[in-house]
C-alpha cells in the first residue's frame, strides 16, 4: 500500500474538487444580470462600433478582475493594459466577424495564459453539455452562472455556422479537436518484473460523448496497473499533458493505486487538517468577481487581509488590488462526497512500489494539479522540470454584441514566500537536465525524459 507522507490541506481538497468539474481550475461563470446590454439578440454582421464596445467591455472587466497582469509583466516584461489604444486600432481593422473573433484571441494570447481565451463553438458546446448534468447544476457555486451559457446558445449556433464555413473542424466535438486522433495511453515494461511505464497524453474526458472513450481508457489503465502491481517501480509520464479534468487522474490512476485505505486517509485529513497556509489564494477585488463569487467565497476585509502572514511580503500594487479568499464551509461536504465516489466505485490494485511522475514545462492545468497533489501528499516522486502554473476562480464574461464568452482567472495562488504558482508551477523533487522547450518533437522529448528517469531509478538502486 502506498503511504501518503504529507498532509493534504483543506484548500488542496477544495481545489481538486473544483478542477474535477472542468479543466483544472474549477468551473464558474459570471454575468451582470441587470445589465441591459445583455438583451437576447441573434448574431449579425458586427459594426465597427459594436466590435469596439465588445472589446472595451472585455478590457474593462479584465482590468479590474483578471489576476495575472503583474505576473505576466514579471515574466515577459509586457504591460498588456498599456496597449489598449493599439488593440482598438487592430479591432477597427477587422473586416468581418471571423477576423474579429480571431483578433480577440490574438490580443488575449499576448498574456501567455492558457486559461484565457474566447470560447470556441466546440468548447461552448462541451460546457453546455456539462451543465445539463443535474449533479453539477445543484452545486451552490454553479447556480448563479449557468445563465451566461444559455443566453449565448443562439449566438454560438451562428458562430458555429460562420466559423465552420471556413474551417469544418470548428464543428467537430471539442474532444475530437483536442485529441486529433492520437492514441492517449502508452504502456511499456521497461525492465521485466522491475520497471513499468504509463504515459497519459491528455486528461480530457469525452463528457460530450457520454464518456465512452474515457471508460475504455480507464479500463486499459486498470488492466496495466493490475498486471504490474508487484513491480517495485512505476513511472507515470505526464510531460506535455495540458490537462482536461482532474476527475481523470483521481478516478483512473490515484484511486486504483491507493486502494480503499487511501480514501480513509483522505477523509481523515480532509476533516481534521487545519493548516490552510500551504498556499494563499488571492482574488482581485473587482466588482465582477465579488458579485459572481459572493455565494460561495468569503473575501477578507481590509483589516483581516492586513493580518495575514502574506500581506507584508506583497507589492504595494498587489496590496491594493487583491485580497485573500476562502471557500465557505458548506461546500466541504459536497466536495468530500464527490471525491469519495471515485474510490467507492473503483477496483483496487494495491500497488506497493515506488512511483515516479515525469513533468515538464508543457504540463498544464489538470495535469499540473496531479503534480501538485503528488507533491503535497508524497504519492509520487516528481522528476523532470517545473510544470506550467495557473491561477484560481475561473470566470466567464459574455460580450454584449457578439455573444462571445471569454474565460479568465480572477484569482492567483501564492506560497508562503510569495512565490507565484502561475510563474513557478510545480517544482520537481529531482530536476532532470532536459531543455524547457517542447517545440519540435514532443515524442522525442518524452523518450529522453523516460530514459533519464530509468537511469535515475537504476542509480538509486545502486546507492542502496
Amino acid at each position: 500500500m502506498i503511504l501518503l507522507s504529507k498532509k493534504l490541506s483543506i484548500s488542496m481538497i477544495t481545489l481538486i474538487f473544483l478542477l474535477i468539474l472542468i479543466f483544472s481550475t474549477g468551473f464558474f461563470t459570471g454575468i451582470y444580470t441587470s445589465n441591459t446590454l445583455f438583451a437576447s439578440k441573434e448574431l449579425k454582421d458586427l459594426t465597427e462600433k459594436e466590435k469596439i464596445e465588445d472589446f472595451e467591455y472585455m478590457h474593462n472587466i479584465l482590468k479590474d478582475n483578471y489576476a495575472h497582469f503583474y505576473e505576466v509583466k514579471k515574466m515577459y516584461g509586457y504591460d498588456w493594459l498599456a496597449h489598449k489604444e493599439e488593440f482598438i486600432e487592430e479591432i477597427k481593422n477587422t473586416r468581418n466577424n471571423i477576423e474579429f473573433y480571431n483578433k480577440l484571441n490574438e490580443i488575449l494570447g499576448k498574456l501567455h495564459d492558457g486559461h484565457l481565451y474566447v470560447a470556441s463553438p466546440s468548447y461552448f458546446n462541451y460546457i453546455l453539455k456539462l451543465i445539463e448534468d443535474e449533479t453539477m447544476r445543484d452545486f451552490v457555486e454553479f447556480k448563479p452562472f449557468i445563465k451566461i451559457f444559455k443566453d449565448s446558445k443562439k449566438n454560438y449556433e451562428k458562430w458555429s455556422e460562420l466559423l465552420g464555413s471556413v474551417n469544418p473542424n470548428y464543428n467537430s466535438s471539442f474532444f475530437v479537436q483536442m485529441r486529433r486522433g492520437q492514441k492517449n495511453i502508452k504502456t511499456e515494461i521497461l525492465e521485466e518484473d522491475k520497471i513499468a511505464y504509463l504515459r497519459v497524453n491528455s486528461f480530457l474526458i469525452d463528457k460530450d460523448q457520454n464518456s465512452k472513450n474515457y471508460r475504455e481508457e480507464k479500463k486499459e489503465i486498470y488492466n496495466f496497473l493490475k498486471s504490474i502491481k508487484d513491480y517495485p517501480y512505476l513511472i507515470i509520464d505526464i510531460s506535455g499533458n495540458v490537462g482536461g479534468s482532474s476527475e481523470y487522474w483521481i478516478d483512473a490512476i490515484v484511486a486504483p493505486l491507493i486502494g480503499e485505505r487511501g480514501l480513509e486517509y483522505l477523509k481523515l485529513e480532509y476533516l481534521e487538517n487545519e493548516d490552510k497556509n500551504t498556499y494563499f489564494y488571492l482574488s482581485r477585488k473587482g466588482n465582477y468577481t465579488q458579485k459572481n463569487f459572493g455565494r460561495c467565497v468569503i473575501f477578507y476585509d481590509e483589516d483581516k487581509f492586513r493580518e495575514s502572514p502574506i500581506y507584508d511580503k506583497l507589492s504595494e500594487e498587489m496590496k491594493k488590488d487583491f485580497t485573500i479568499y476562502e471557500f465557505k464551509e458548506n461546500l466541504f461536504k459536497q466536495e468530500e462526497k464527490y471525491i469519495e465516489k471515485f474510490f467507492k466505485s473503483n477496483e483496487y490494485v494495491n500497488f506497493k512500489g515506488k512511483i515516479f511522475l515525469i513533468i515538464d514545462r508543457a504540463t498544464f492545468s489538470a495535469a499540473t494539479e496531479f503534480a501538485k497533489f503528488c507533491k503535497e501528499t508524497g504519492f509520487a516522486t516528481l522528476v523532470g522540470r517545473n510544470t506550467l502554473g495557473h491561477g484560481s476562480l475561473t470566470s466567464y464574461m459574455r460580450l454584449p454584441n457578439s455573444g462571445l464568452i471569454v474565460r479568465f482567472e480572477a484569482g492567483t495562488i501564492l506560497n508562503r514566500d510569495e512565490g507565484s504558482f502561475f510563474i513557478e508551477g510545480v517544482k520537481p523533487d529531482i530536476e532532470l537536465d532536459v531543455p524547457d522547450t517542447n517545440a519540435g518533437y514532443p515524442e522525442v522529448r518524452a523518450e529522453i525524459l523516460k530514459q533519464k528517469t530509468v537511469e535515475l531509478i537504476k542509480s538509486l538502486g545502486k546507492e542502496k
